[in-house]
């Protein structure tokens, strides 16, 4: 049986940086639309940042899917563990954000659980990205060869 594929831990990587990305604009684009839109707003489509806030936030559960797929192929709880929470709280961002645009007046409380996702998601994404990078001295750790693992 052979082990994991070499590309996965690299691809892994790449897709983490992209979802960090989207996160940063699914945040500016949550305070744009906090700013400008009015008081109490629903799913109305006149709003642009509020489109592209949703849009964006597809592309992150996508994302998010494909981080849980790239870390079960890695075969390292350690690595899979944080992808599943990303998706977990990107998934609840999104249906609290459906929450927060759906009741009038807007729920604070959705708006609220939005921001608290975000902080997880983002912390989750932070954990992938440094257990991926090699790692630095020269005690190996247990069961590790000590060279760096990419």
């Amino acid at each position: 049986m052979s082990g994991p594929p070499r590309w996965a831990k690299k691809a892994l990587g790449a897709v983490t940086g992209i979802s960090l990305l989207l996160l940063l604009i699914q945040y500016l684009l949550g305070l744009w639309t906090a700013d400008y839109a009015p008081a109490a707003f629903t799913n109305d489509t006149s709003f642009p940042s509020l489109d592209w806030h949703y849009n964006v936030g597809f592309a992150l559960g996508i994302v998010s899917i494909l981080i849980v797929i790239l870390a079960a192929l890695t075969r390292q709880a350690r690595l899979i563990a944080p992808s599943v929470v990303l998706f977990i709280a990107i998934l609840v961002a999104g249906v609290l954000g459906m929450r927060y645009v759906n009741t009038t007046p807007n729920d604070p409380l959705a708006s609220f659980g939005m921001g608290v996702m975000f902080l997880v998601a983002f912390g989750s994404a932070m954990s992938i990205v440094t257990q991926l990078r090699p790692r630095l001295g020269w005690a190996p750790m247990a069961g590790d060869s000590g060279a760096p693992t990419f």
